[in-house]
């Protein structure tokens, strides 16, 4: 069902009090239904109503008494407050009906027609009953007006009519006995959930979970095996032969039930019935599965329907983790949809980045269960990443040469020490990450690893003291590591390594031994000073400067690695000290020949930067000061003005301690 805006009417009816004391006035959208009313209701709280709870009026158009009722769903604030109550058609009168024993008269049947209804208008559609209820209701003077109204009506989002509540006989399940069981087993902790206050959410719909509708009236679907006696209607049978609508048993003829069985309750049983349950050998070696992936919209409808009749049928769990997955929107946030024009073609995308871009792109920075809008930048830069392996790769390739046998790599520097330290971190997370469904988490390592560690570290260092087997060891474990997120390059490049016969999607997952822990931290101080360089140097914008140290073994027996990861013009050692700008991030004497006028120069623009700062802080300040700003603007421009506030005084903290440094 879908609902969809229409313009109507709101009909206002009198409907007069049966002791003569008055009247009450309904508004009803739907007055053709009044003729199966069998209650006015009121809220009861109204004042307006309550001498009239415990009354009777007598329904117009028909010869019958109805009373007034008071029930908390009334709307005070709609139409007069007063509302006509037709049980047989209409969800929440339904509902109040059974709150106060009402009668249900069914007026409408199940072709559209008007039946148990004054003779005038038995017989008539729905549309044609409602202008002739209208007009018989005008010449009775009961109908008070009638005003424009604009509401949303269910209609069949396959035929497009609107649709009409009917009551009908139907096969319910009681779930209490179903739910408490499933229950008990969330609350155990037995399926483990992804994210893990989906199970709550799970336990609390359970616990206000009525009987279940497992039937339903459309043309495909599960036949209900449920016969009855043609001759004796109360008289029902079970039958497996659900393709014939006939069947004879000990004489009698029974007529199978037209309905089939809800979608849900069919699904429900998909865990154990695709695996044959309950004698084969799959449902004994895989039942219960390992993990259900799934959507949030069907967490209750489905994945509870698989818990309770898992547990009921097999007396097990049918899964023992279930992970949700969000759901990729528009750029824009909105649900990609047809009729707006906003769906993203993924074969589009393929062909412009490549389905692995694709892939990594819409994994990267998403959690479970959480949805969010497509980010064509998260996929440029996953096909930035595919072609960062691909350069690796080349790179590597080339070092080694096309006569490169596989052999055990034995570190040789302290980079190569910091390298196997890092790899052996990076792998054993990500297996960690991918083993609890973790991938965004997952990819992030992976792509900071590859990038910024191994990439913009580890190469330039081995520039210096190249160690052949370490890098092609370094590349295989990348391609493993990375082939999960990019299945097609880590392969295609793995096709390419002359020292590879198998394939990757056939190997296993890399155990690396690690570094020695006092080499690896030596290269961290390395990488402390280095980058401490190169962000003086580009603040600065000088290039062809020394390193100056004085009496620092370290900054000595690693100087060349130093100018090298630095870009600098050397490292030298001054015996009796020299000026500049030193390094703060480590307790090594240490300095830039940086002239004090460069420096300087340098400072006085984060001078200028800060009392401009300042300036914005001040109004920012001003502004939130005022009670006229803060009382009457809207509250989002009030928080935005706070947040500017707070990135402001943030600048202004980072720009002190810059200046700081570099002033004379």
């Amino acid at each position: 069902m879908v609902y969809k805006e229409e313009k109507s009417h709101l009909w206002y009816l009198r409907y007069p009090l049966t002791d003569g004391s008055g009247e009450i006035v309904v508004a009803t959208t739907r007055p053709e239904t009044m003729l199966g009313d069998t209650a006015v209701a009121v809220n009861p709280n109204d004042k307006r109503y309550q001498a009239f709870i415990g009354k009777t009026v007598r329904l117009p158009l028909t010869n019958r008494e109805i009373p007034v009722i008071a029930d908390d769903f009334v709307d005070e604030h709609f139409g007069t407050g007063a509302v006509k109550i037709t049980p047989a058609h209409d969800p929440n009168d339904f509902e109040a009906g059974k709150r106060h024993d009402l009668p249900m008269i069914t007026v409408i049947d199940d072709k559209g027609k008007m039946i148990n209804v004054p003779d005038t208008f038995r017989g008539l559609t729905v549309q044609e009953a409602r202008e002739q209820v209208v007009a018989a209701l005008e010449r009775e003077g009961v109908l008070e007006k009638a005003e424009d109204y604009t509401h949303n009506v269910g209609h069949c989002y396959k035929c497009n009519t609107v649709i009409q509540p009917l009551l009908r006989e139907q096969w319910f399940i009681d779930m209490q006995p179903l739910a408490k069981k499933a229950i008990e087993t969330l609350k155990a902790g037995k399926i483990t959930f992804y994210p893990d206050n989906k199970r709550d959410q799970l336990v609390t719909y359970l616990e206000g979970l009525r009987d279940w509708n497992i039937s339903r009236q459309i043309a495909w679907g599960i036949p209900i095996p449920a016969f009855q006696n043609v001759e004796e209607p109360d008289d029902w049978i079970y039958d497996e032969r659900v393709d014939q609508e006939i069947i004879e048993v000990d004489g009698k003829t029974y007529h199978r039930d037209p309905d089939v069985f809800d979608t849900w309750f069919s699904s429900s049983s998909w865990p154990y019935a695709t695996l044959d349950y309950p004698d084969s050998d799959d449902f004994k070696s895989f039942y219960p599965l390992s993990l259900m992936e799934t959507g949030g919209e069907i967490l209750y409808p489905w994945v509870s329907r698989m818990i309770m009749l898992g547990l009921y049928v097999t007396g097990e769990i049918p899964f023992k983790a279930v992970y949700i997955h969000g759901y990729v929107l528009a750029e824009d946030g909105a649900k990609m949809s047809k009729s707006l024009g906003n769906v993203i073609n993924p074969i589009d995308v393929i062909d412009k980045y490549g389905s692995d871009a694709l892939r990594m792109g819409i994994i990267a920075s998403r959690a479970p269960a959480v949805n969010r809008g497509y980010d064509h930048r998260k996929v440029e830069d996953a096909r930035n990443f595919a072609n960062k392996l691909w350069n690796i790769a080349r790179y590597i390739e080339d070092k080694v040469g096309d006569t490169y046998k596989e052999r055990t790599p034995k570190p040789q520097t302290a980079a190569d020490h910091w390298l196997l330290y890092k790899l052996q971190q990076t792998t054993n997370k990500l297996g960690a990450d991918l083993d609890n469904y973790r991938y965004a988490e997952a990819y992030d390592t992976l792509y900071h690893f590859v990038w910024d560690d191994f990439a913009d570290w580890y190469i330039e260092a081995s520039k210096a003291t190249p160690n052949l087997p370490l890098l092609a060891y370094s590349l295989e474990t990348i391609l493993l590591i990375a082939h999960p997120y990019a299945p097609f390059v880590t392969e295609t490049i793995w096709q390419t390594l002359g020292w590879k016969e198998s394939l990757i999607a056939t190997s296993r997952w890399p155990e690396i031994k690690a570094g020695d822990k006092k080499e690896s931290a030596a290269f961290e101080q390395v990488r402390s000073i280095v980058s401490e360089i190169r962000y003086i140097t580009k603040a600065l914008q000088v290039r062809d400067i020394n390193l100056g140290y004085t009496n620092e073994p370290f900054v000595a027996d690693n100087g060349e690695l130093i100018k090298q990861l630095s870009r600098i013009k050397g490292v030298v050692e001054i015996p009796g000290g020299g000026k500049g700008i030193r390094l703060t991030q480590t307790d090594y004497n240490a300095w830039l020949d940086i002239d004090p006028t460069t420096a300087q120069r340098y400072a006085d623009e984060l001078a200028a930067k800060r009392d401009a700062v300042e300036t914005s802080i001040g109004q920012l300040k001003a502004r939130l000061s005022n009670p006229s700003y803060v009382e009457n603007a809207p509250a989002h421009i009030v928080d935005q003005t706070k947040d500017q506030l707070k990135e402001a005084e943030a600048l202004l903290e980072n720009i002190n301690q810059e200046y700081n440094r570099f002033a004379a």
